[in-house]
């Protein structure tokens, strides 16, 4: 007999998936079922047990993190590989706010159904993550991409997620992480021909001393209309948070130059 999902056994048998901790990003109680209910409708689990099937996961476990359009979950690979999985809401989500990324891109057109658009945006994702992996950015290795679900690399360790930058009270190293993070915007521009274009402390988890980019689905080609004004404002959110670690730093033009070579002008500069 096939195995499949059922929402309701995930939800009774959640409390003995592992003992929580502090540290853990869980969402619990009624918010928790909610998210289960919002996130995981039949066309959902029909993926789910696709990728399943497929055997690129094995468990699929607790939530890691929730946000306006997706759902991050816990699972394991069949091998016993820590996997994240996440899944973009389809029914719950309003799915706002897009359609300044993804100008000229044909998979967005109107005429579109939400649903697709959506799974068109999964399917961002994943490319998007491979190019940056590929030019060697430190973001989560992406795995496998199937309707609107996207299964990548578990940044953490034992289930428990890695925290975001923004969270972290003690950076041991802030100049070398700045540096990195600097370097991997530019080899995202030079090498990946891409911009993140919402980079900030809110989408960078932060382990064993290394940030990864997260979140990489409004990405856009460096040929985008505004990829250069979404690059300013990535390194100006950027260059905010570490003001507060970092005495010596060069201000946004500065740092645009040694990435793009050019001077950024009022039009880049007005976000």
């Amino acid at each position: 007999m096939r195995n499949t999902f059922k929402l309701g056994d995930f939800l009774s048998e959640y409390d003995e998936l592992r003992e929580p901790t502090k540290r853990d990003k869980i969402i619990r109680d009624e918010d928790y079922k909610k998210a289960w209910l919002g996130v995981l409708d039949t066309k959902t689990i029909e993926a789910l047990e696709t990728l399943k099937r497929r055997k690129i996961i094995g468990e699929l476990g607790w939530i890691i993190s929730t946000g306006k359009e997706a759902d991050v979950f816990y699972a394991r690979a069949p091998n016993g590989d820590e996997l994240a999985v996440k899944i973009y809401r389809i029914h719950t989500s309003g799915f706002r706010n897009i359609d300044i990324y993804v100008m000229g891109d044909r998979r967005f057109s109107r005429a579109r159904s939400p649903l697709k658009a959506k799974w068109s945006w999964a399917r961002r994702e994943f490319k998007n993550l491979k190019r940056a992996k590929r030019v060697g950015v430190n973001v989560p290795t992406p795995i496998s991409v199937y309707r609107n679900i996207v299964v990548m690399e578990f940044i953490g360790e034992n289930g428990i997620p890695a925290r975001l930058l923004k969270d972290i009270d003690d950076l041991i190293n802030p100049q070398k992480t700045f540096e990195i993070l600097m370097n991997d915007i530019k080899k995202l521009y030079r090498n990946a021909k891409i911009v993140h274009a919402d980079l900030s402390p809110f989408n960078i988890l932060y382990h064993r001393g290394i940030p990864y980019i997260i979140d990489m689905a409004q990405g856009v080609d460096i040929s985008h209309v505004y990829a250069l004004k979404f690059l300013y404002r990535d390194i100006r959110n950027l260059r905010a948070f570490f003001l507060a670690y970092i005495d010596d730093i060069p201000n946004e033009e500065q740092l645009f130059y040694e990435i793009t070579g050019l001077e950024p002008n009022d039009l880049i500069k007005n976000i």
